[in-house]
């Protein structure tokens, strides 16, 4: 990443590449400092599109908004140069992935920064990403195989009331997203959260069984680093949805080690 000196002076003020952005001047180094990176290789969601004026897309104005009310410092970027070499890892506490397919980013230097003790946030189509690496696979704890009807209401439930990502969640979920399913995924890698309750699921616009089990957002240790995923986070209106923001955040607290599981 460039000259964060510069960053902090001109605040929210884009860099002359147009993809990376300082929205939190910096305070003496206090704060948790968070890259949200959402660069695609091949699809694009629309939540992390940015508009052709180069200001910060859909979602990220969401992420904005909420991190830096809840006092990290925020940047982000779309540019794979910005994560190239351990240098740049090591200036963030944590990193908030939203990408797919294969951006051309140091992966062995973010497993070895995330070992170190950092923090790793999975939103969506992060399991779509790197899919046939297997480190990659098996630390974020799952790669993306298929999906259903990304219009229909399905029903969350919570298996792990005591982490504080679901505490505010209630006990059975009504939304409509874009549920992934997984391969790679095993229940002995991950510590689960939240999961698609198939019994009380419009099962065949969904594409699912009712024997069979769809994870939706869990939590796995990697090294000393921490690594919190949701599959949500697909529409707009999840973005806007209050319960949404405070499973999102309240799962990048627990990865930085600022809230604890009971």
């Amino acid at each position: 990443m460039r000259n964060m000196r510069v960053l902090a002076a001109i605040g929210t003020a884009m860099l002359v590449t147009g993809v990376l952005y300082c929205l939190a001047a910096e305070q003496g180094g206090a704060r948790k400092k968070l890259l949200v990176y959402s660069e695609s290789d091949g699809f694009r969601h629309s939540v992390v599109a940015r508009p052709l004026t180069g200001e910060l897309s859909f979602a990220e104005k969401i992420l904005k908004d909420i991190l830096t009310k809840a006092g990290y410092e925020v940047y982000f970027s779309q540019c794979f140069h910005d994560l190239k070499d351990e240098k740049q890892f090591d200036q963030f506490d944590g990193i908030i992935l939203y990408t797919s397919g294969n951006p051309k980013i140091n992966r062995e230097a973010l497993l070895k920064w995330l070992r170190s003790g950092r923090t790793l946030v999975g939103i969506h189509a992060a399991t779509d990403s790197f899919t046939d690496d297997e480190a990659f696979v098996r630390m974020i704890g799952a790669a993306f195989l298929t999906h259903g009807a990304g219009d229909k209401e399905v029903t969350v439930k919570v298996e792990n009331r005591d982490h504080p990502s679901t505490r505010m969640l209630p006990a059975e979920w009504v939304l409509a997203d874009e549920i992934y399913q997984f391969k790679g995924f095993s229940r002995d890698n991950v510590r689960m959260l939240i999961s698609i309750d198939t019994g009380k699921t419009n099962l065949e616009p969904q594409r699912m069984k009712a024997d069979e089990y769809y994870p939706v957002a869990w939590t796995r240790e990697e090294g000393k680093g921490r690594v919190f995923y949701t599959s949500l986070g697909h529409r707009e209106d999840v973005w806007t949805n209050p319960l949404y923001q405070d499973h999102v955040l309240a799962g990048v607290a627990w990865a930085l080690g600022l809230a604890e599981a009971k």
